[in-house]
């Protein structure tokens, strides 16, 4: 059983063909991959009375008072600008409880504190984080920036996964000794790295629609490879894949089963 943290979100996308209202957050991307490759998970998540996407959710979040954390991706000029509009609260260690091989932390909007990681690294025998949950700060005035995580943070991981941007804040040869470090550069594929050596995986041909929510997608797909039991290397070819038929669809991907098994027998 996978354990799946970090709260559903609205997306605002716009892009130059026009503005599209979706279904957003890292867990949820990662959520309907796992649904697909039928691996067995939990979701916790927080999300406001305002939530509109309940049927399109395997596993419904907990409603809390306040708004549904909003996003809007602004892709018109190439580069996605991002600003957040609402921020629902923090998960904290009391949602938390049972037993699970693996844990994902994908945090959108800091939802998931240091203490709260540490619950996950107590409940979880694996535990692998999305850097944006560790390196994400967001002003009072919805501008989305990247700091230095806290020690404690990176501690409490097995794997990380970081875009290229994101790991220009992270000291690799620094890293805890039981880290791996997965950075992530879009078509040019990933690098699997520790403080001692370090291995390309490349990419998978696609089609891109909607670069939104690929990264979920690949470490939705790089968790169910370690939970079956694969390495690393494996695995990342399966989140590769899962990555690639993501940003062919717009918004949360729906994988057919020709593409699920595809991606496990990778």
């Amino acid at each position: 059983m996978i354990l799946v943290a970090g709260n559903y979100c609205h997306d605002t996308l716009i892009s130059t063909t026009g503005v599209e209202q979706a279904l957003g957050g890292s867990a949820a991307y990662a959520s309907a991959i796992l649904d697909a490759l039928g691996e067995p998970h939990a979701v916790v998540s927080k999300a406001g009375s305002d939530f509109r996407y309940a049927a399109r959710v395997s596993q419904q979040p907990r409603i809390v008072p306040g708004r549904t954390t909003a996003f809007v991706d602004d892709y018109s000029a190439g580069e996605r600008r991002q600003r957040v509009d609402a921020v629902a609260p923090a998960i904290e260690p009391a949602d938390l409880d049972g037993r699970y091989e693996l844990g994902i932390a994908c945090a959108i909007a800091g939802e998931l504190p240091p203490r709260t990681l540490l619950r996950m690294r107590e409940l979880c025998r694996i535990l692998v984080g999305d850097a944006q949950a560790l390196l994400r700060e967001i002003s009072a005035e919805g501008e989305v920036t990247l700091r230095r995580p806290q020690p404690q943070m990176l501690e409490s991981l097995d794997f990380l996964k970081a875009s290229r941007e994101e790991s220009a804040l992270l000291e690799v040869k620094a890293l805890p000794p039981r880290l791996t470090l997965i950075v992530t550069d879009g078509p040019r594929g990933c690098d699997l790295m520790t403080a001692g050596s370090a291995l390309h995986v490349p990419a998978l041909p696609a089609q891109e629609k909607d670069p939104t929510g690929a990264g979920d997608c690949f470490l939705a797909g790089f968790a169910a490879g370690l939970a079956r039991g694969l390495d690393p290397a494996r695995a990342a070819r399966i989140g590769a894949y899962c990555g690639a038929r993501a940003v062919e669809q717009i918004g949360v991907p729906r994988l057919t089963r020709d593409e699920a098994r595809t991606a496990l027998e990778l």
